[in-house]
């Protein structure tokens, strides 16, 4: 499909240049201009034909453009038996599933990339108020590559990155006793 497109491409390419050229060339010669407006304004099935013909091959590398978008969206390896393919959008769904291993992740939002032959994995995570920020970040990365590994089979991680985007919950807090003594009256955006 990908040599399909590019040939699709190419032929487009050829067809407008010639076409530009033609239109430059004609306009500099203005006998050639008029004789040309002249031949397509006495017979249009031509204009039309060719106007589909342009129109039907944008569609088509379009159409050929959008299924390499989607071979795009896969993971590939290569496994003991062949070839693997698995979604990125399957892969997300797996890893944001750990949540529910750890007590104090509200929310995980995995987002990945492939650098070079590792995949790097950022996850951006919820947690709840009193979590022990550095412990759970290394449990995280330590689960996040073992469940990719074995029940994934991806093997190439490069870094695991958890970022920590909010602490549910700690912006409704109370006071404590001598933040209300120095003047705190309770609004954490100021």
């Amino acid at each position: 499909m990908k040599t399909l497109h590019r040939a699709v491409g190419l032929v487009l390419f050829l067809l407008i240049s010639l076409a530009a050229a033609f239109f430059v060339y004609a306009a500099i010669s203005s006998s050639l201009w008029n004789e040309t407006f002249q031949i397509l304004g006495d017979n249009k099935w031509p204009s039309v034909a060719t106007g589909l013909l342009v129109f039907l091959l944008v569609l088509f590398y379009s159409y050929t453009g959008s299924h390499r978008a989607e071979y795009e969206r896969y993971i590939s390896f290569e496994g003991e038996g062949g070839s693997v393919r698995i979604s990125r959008h399957a892969i997300r769904d797996f890893l944001a599933g750990i949540a529910v291993e750890f007590s104090t992740v509200e929310k995980l939002d995995p987002e990945f990339t492939m650098q070079r032959e590792n995949m790097d994995v950022d996850l951006h995570v919820t947690v709840r108020p009193g979590c022990h920020i550095p412990e759970l970040s290394r449990m995280l990365q330590e689960r996040v590559r073992t469940t990719m590994r074995v029940s994934l089979g991806i093997t190439q991680i490069g870094k695991v990155d958890v970022l920590v985007q909010e602490i549910a919950g700690a912006a409704e807090r109370t006071p404590r006793r001598d933040e209300a003594d120095n003047g705190w009256e309770g609004d954490l955006h100021g």
